[in-house]
C-alpha cells in the first residue's frame, strides 16, 4: 500500500512538474513572438483615390487612376481623349468613400511649356454613386494635334491629378470602335456569335497547335480565343482604354478579370491584357492586330504546392525568382505579388502585392508597376524593389521606386526608401531591369535612371550621381547586378575604353584596345564578363541604324579580372550576341569584297548548367488548362499543403521621399510602342521603325512626336513640288550634310534598310524621301494603289514607276533612304 502511494505521489508531482513547464514554455513563447512581431506592423491601407473616366456618348472608356503630385507631363502617354468639334467634355467620376470637393482643369501643349486654358469646373451631377461633369474647352486647340488634358479633383482634403492626352478631331469613328472591342470579349468570354469571330480574325496554319492560353493573337483559331476547354465567367469587366488613334486606325487596351471553377472545385482568378488595333471603314471595322496575354493569380486554396515544384499556373514563361545560396528559400513573383516559399518549412508566404483579397476594385489591380527581386538572405529574408505607380498603402498615387526588406523570422516588410521619380513607368521598368542593386551590408541601394548610375544611401537618405553619359547600346550588367560595364567615351562605334565596376566594394577596372581596337560590352554569363573586340578600320557606319562593328575577338573574364575565355575563329566575325545565363549565341559574318556576308551562327555554352536541369521554370500540359507553368525546387516536395502566412507592414520610419530630378542632358532616342506599352528604345530611327513595323506599332521620339504609324497613310498621296525643300531635290543622300542644310527645327532620319512600304508612310505625311538607286538617288514625291511617283535631281517633272517594280530596284541598291521629322 506504501509503495502505491509513492508510485501516485510521484506521478502528481511529475504531472505538476510538466504543467509548470507548459506554462513557463507559453509565457516565454508569447513574450517572443510580441518581441518578433513589431506592435507597429499592419495590413497596407486601402485605397482612397477617386477614379475619373471619360465619356463618350454615355460609354465609359480612358479609365485614369490619380497622382499625388503634379506630373511631368512630357511622360505622359497612357491614354488620349478624344474631344468633337462642340468642344464638349463629359467625365465620370468613382469617389468610392471619399468626398470630392472640388474640379478643375487645364489644357497644356504637349511638352507642358504652356497653358491654353485652366477653369474650375462649377456643377456636378450625382447619379448611382457616381459624379458627373460637362465642360466646354475654349477654342484654342489645333485640329489634329495632340495637347494635354490635366484634371485636378480635391478630394479627401487634398489635390489629385489625372492626365489624358487630349486631340480636337471630328470623325474618328470612337462609337464604333468601343462597340467593338466591347462586343469581341463578350463573345469570347461568353463563347457566342463563333461565326461573326470568324470573319475579324486571321488564322494561320498552325493556328489549331496552339498550346497555351498564356499568349493568343489574331492568327489563333476561334475556339482557342473563346478560351478552348476552359469555361470562364466574367470577374471584373474592363474599361477600355484609348492609346492611340488617327484618321484611320485606333488602338486600344482592355484590362480585366475572368474567373473559372478548376478541377478540384476551387475558384481560379486570370488577369488578361488585350491590345486591340483597328481600322474604320465604311461598311465594317476590320481587326489589324490582336494579342491577349493572361496571367493566373495564386489562390492558396488551390494546388499551389506540388511534388515536383510550385504550379505558377496559366502565365508566360518570364517569371522573376531567386533563391538563396543554399536554395533552401525560392521568391518569386506572380502577377505583381511577391511570395517565398520555405522548402524545408512548407511556408507559403504573401509578401507584397496591392491586390486585396477582400475589398478590391479596379485601383488595386492596375498594373502600372513592378516587382524586382534583388536578394534572398539565407535565412529567407527578402530585398525587393517595386516600381512604378503605387496603387495604394503610404505612397498612393506617387510614382517612383520604393525599396523594401522583408524579414522573415517576423513576417514584417519595412520600406527602407522611397525614389520619387516622373519617368513614366515603361522607361522606368527598363532602367531597373537593367540595374537596381543593393549592398550586403544593407547601406547602400544603386540604381540606373536615364542614362545615370545613382547611389542612395539607405542609413540618411542622401544620393549622388555615380557615373553619368551612360548610352544606349553602351552598358551591361550582371545577373545579380553586383558587376555594372560601360563605355567610358560613351560612343557605341568608337570607345578604346571599358569600364568596370563591383558595386558590392566599389572597385573599378579599365579595359583598354592596342590603339586599332574598338570595344564593346555584349553580355553576362551570370556573374562573369563578356566585351568584343573589332579592328576600327572594319567598323562600317556610313548608315545610321544599320552600322556594323564586326568582332573578331570576344573575351570572357571572371569576378577577380582574370581572362577565362577568348573566342577568336579566323576569318568570322561576330556582329551580335543574344542570349543570357548559360548560353550565348553569336551572329557571325564574313568578309568579303562587297563588305560583310552572314554566315552560320555559333554558341558560347557555359560549363556551370547542372542547376538548369533541377531549378528554374519548366512547363506541364493538361486538357482544360493547355500549359501551366512549374517552377522546380530541385527536390520532391512532401506535402502540398503548406502553412501560408500573409506579412505585414511596419510602420513608416523614414525620412521623406527621395527626389531624383529628370536627367536634363539625356540621350535622345526613338522609342517603339506596340501592344499599348513601350517595348523598346533606339538611337536611331530605322531600326525602330522595322520594330515597330514587325509589331503594329509605332515610333515616338524624344519630342513625342509621332515618328512612324503602321499602317497610317491615305491609298494616294501626292506632294506639290513647291513643298519639297531645296536640299531635297539636288541629289544627295549624305544624311548628315542634309541635317546641316535643313537647320536645327528639322531631323533629318536615315532610314537605310527600311523597306518602300514602310517609307511611304513619310510621303502619306507630306514629307518627300530620297532613294538611292544604281542609276543614282531620285525623290519619292507621292504614291497611289499601283505606284510611286519620283522626281530626278534638278528636274520638275514626276513620273511614275510600279510598285513592284520600284521595290525591287530600291532593294537592289541596298534600301537606301533619308526622309525627315519637323518640329
Amino acid at each position: 500500500m506504501k509503495k502505491t502511494m509513492i508510485k501516485i505521489r510521484n506521478a502528481v508531482l511529475h504531472v505538476l512538474v510538466l504543467l509548470v513547464i507548459f506554462i513557463v514554455s507559453v509565457v516565454c513563447f508569447e513574450r517572443w513572438i510580441n518581441q518578433s512581431v513589431p506592435v507597429t506592423a499592419e495590413g497596407m491601407e486601402s485605397s482612397s483615390f477617386p477614379l475619373l473616366y471619360m465619356m463618350n456618348d454615355g460609354v465609359s472608356y480612358n479609365c485614369l487612376h490619380g497622382y499625388a503630385c503634379e506630373m511631368d507631363v512630357s511622360y505622359i502617354r497612357d491614354t488620349i481623349t478624344v474631344l468633337g468639334s462642340d468642344h464638349v467634355l463629359d467625365i465620370q467620376i468613382q469617389p468610392f468613400s471619399t468626398t470630392v470637393d472640388g474640379i478643375s482643369y487645364e489644357v497644356l501643349t504637349e511638352d507642358g511649356k504652356k497653358s491654353l486654358e485652366n477653369t474650375n469646373v462649377v456643377k456636378l451631377r450625382e447619379e448611382n454613386g457616381y459624379l458627373y461633369a460637362s465642360f466646354e474647352i475654349q477654342n484654342h486647340m489645333i485640329m489634329n494635334q495632340e495637347y494635354i488634358l490635366k484634371i485636378k479633383v480635391n478630394a479627401g482634403g487634398r489635390d489629385i491629378y489625372f492626365y489624358t492626352r487630349l486631340i480636337l478631331e471630328d470623325g474618328l469613328h470612337l462609337s464604333s470602335y468601343l462597340d467593338f472591342v466591347t462586343g469581341f470579349y463578350e463573345k469570347c468570354v461568353n463563347k457566342t456569335d463563333q461565326d461573326t469571330l470568324g470573319t475579324y480574325v486571321e488564322p494561320d496554319a498552325d493556328s489549331g497547335k496552339s498550346t497555351t492560353l498564356a499568349a493568343m493573337d489574331i492568327h489563333d483559331s476561334v475556339n482557342q480565343l473563346m478560351w478552348g476547354k476552359l469555361n470562364p465567367q466574367m470577374y471584373y469587366k474592363p474599361t477600355p482604354s484609348l492609346v492611340d488613334i488617327n484618321e484611320t486606325t485606333a488602338s486600344f487596351v482592355l484590362d480585366y478579370r475572368i474567373s473559372s471553377v478548376g478541377e478540384s472545385g476551387a475558384s481560379e482568378i486570370y488577369n488578361i491584357k488585350e491590345f486591340y488595333r483597328l481600322r474604320y471603314t465604311d461598311t465594317r471595322v476590320f481587326l489589324l492586330d490582336f494579342t491577349r496575354t493572361t496571367d493566373e493569380v495564386i489562390r492558396t486554396d488551390r494546388s499551389v504546392i506540388q511534388s515536383n515544384g510550385i504550379n505558377l499556373g496559366v502565365t508566360g514563361m518570364d517569371v522573376e525568382y531567386q533563391f538563396n545560396e543554399k536554395k533552401k528559400t525560392v521568391a518569386f513573383v506572380q502577377e505583381n505579388e511577391l511570395w517565398t516559399y520555405s522548402i524545408s518549412g512548407n511556408k507559403l508566404t504573401r509578401v507584397f502585392g496591392f491586390p486585396q483579397s477582400e475589398n478590391m476594385d479596379y485601383r488595386d489591380f492596375y498594373y502600372k508597376n513592378t516587382i524586382r527581386i534583388l536578394r534572398v538572405e539565407e535565412d529567407g529574408s527578402v530585398w525587393f524593389t517595386v516600381s512604378g505607380y503605387m496603387n495604394r498603402g503610404r505612397h498612393e498615387g506617387e510614382n517612383g521606386i520604393g525599396i523594401y526588406f522583408y524579414e522573415e523570422a517576423s513576417a514584417t516588410v519595412d520600406e527602407i526608401a522611397f525614389i520619387q521619380s516622373m519617368e513614366a513607368f515603361d522607361m522606368l521598368k527598363l532602367d531597373t531591369d537593367t540595374l537596381a542593386y543593393v549592398t550586403e551590408d544593407g547601406q547602400y541601394f544603386y540604381v540606373l535612371l536615364e542614362g545615370a548610375v545613382y547611389r542612395v544611401n539607405l542609413q540618411d537618405q542622401n544620393y549622388e550621381k555615380m557615373i553619368d553619359g551612360i548610352m544606349n547600346n553602351c552598358y551591361e550588367s550582371s545577373a545579380s547586378n553586383r558587376y555594372f560595364a560601360w563605355l567610358k567615351e560613351g560612343k557605341e562605334y568608337d570607345s578604346e575604353t571599358l569600364c568596370v565596376i563591383d558595386l558590392e566594394t566599389g572597385e573599378r577596372r579599365e579595359i583598354t584596345g592596342n590603339g586599332t581596337e574598338r570595344l564593346r560590352p555584349v553580355a553576362f554569363m551570370g556573374e562573369d564578363f563578356v566585351y568584343g573586340a573589332a579592328q576600327a578600320g572594319d567598323i562600317d557606319i556610313t548608315h545610321e541604324g544599320n552600322e556594323v562593328f564586326p568582332m573578331y575577338r570576344l573575351t570572357i573574364i571572371n569576378q577577380q579580372g582574370e581572362e577565362v575565355k577568348n573566342y577568336q575563329p579566323d576569318g568570322y566575325y561576330v556582329t551580335e550576341v543574344s542570349g543570357e545565363g548559360n548560353m550565348l549565341t553569336l551572329t557571325r559574318v564574313t568578309k568579303s569584297a562587297g563588305g560583310y556576308e552572314e554566315t552560320t551562327e555559333d554558341h558560347i555554352v557555359s560549363t556551370d548548367m547542372e542547376d538548369d536541369v533541377v531549378y528554374g521554370i519548366s512547363t506541364m500540359t493538361s486538357d482544360i488548362y493547355q500549359t501551366e507553368i512549374l517552377l522546380r525546387l530541385g527536390t520532391t516536395l512532401s506535402s502540398s499543403s503548406p502553412q501560408v502566412v500573409t506579412s505585414k507592414m511596419l510602420a513608416d520610419t523614414s525620412s521623406g521621399n527621395i527626389v531624383i530630378p529628370p536627367n536634363e542632358e539625356k540621350e535622345a532616342l526613338f522609342y517603339v510602342y506596340a501592344g499599348g506599352s513601350m517595348v523598346s528604345r533606339y538611337t536611331a530611327a530605322g531600326p525602330a521603325i522595322r520594330e515597330a513595323d514587325e509589331k503594329v506599332g509605332v515610333v515616338i521620339n524624344e519630342k513625342k512626336q509621332f515618328v512612324w504609324e503602321r499602317g497610317n497613310r491615305d491609298t494616294t498621296k501626292q506632294i506639290k513640288l513647291e513643298k519639297i525643300p531645296e536640299a531635297f531635290r539636288t541629289g544627295s543622300i549624305d544624311a548628315a550634310a542634309l541635317q546641316q542644310e535643313m537647320g536645327a527645327d528639322v531631323d533629318v532620319l536615315d532610314l537605310t534598310g527600311c523597306t518602300l512600304d514602310m517609307v511611304l508612310y513619310f510621303v502619306g505625311q507630306g514629307t518627300p524621301v530620297l532613294a538611292n538607286t544604281s542609276q543614282g538617288v531620285v525623290t519619292i514625291t507621292g504614291y497611289d494603289e499601283y505606284n510611286v511617283i519620283l522626281l530626278d535631281p534638278g528636274s520638275d517633272e514626276t513620273y511614275y514607276g510600279g510598285l513592284q517594280d520600284s521595290t525591287k530596284m530600291f532593294e537592289e541598291a541596298g534600301n537606301q533612304f533619308v526622309s525627315y521629322v519637323t518640329e
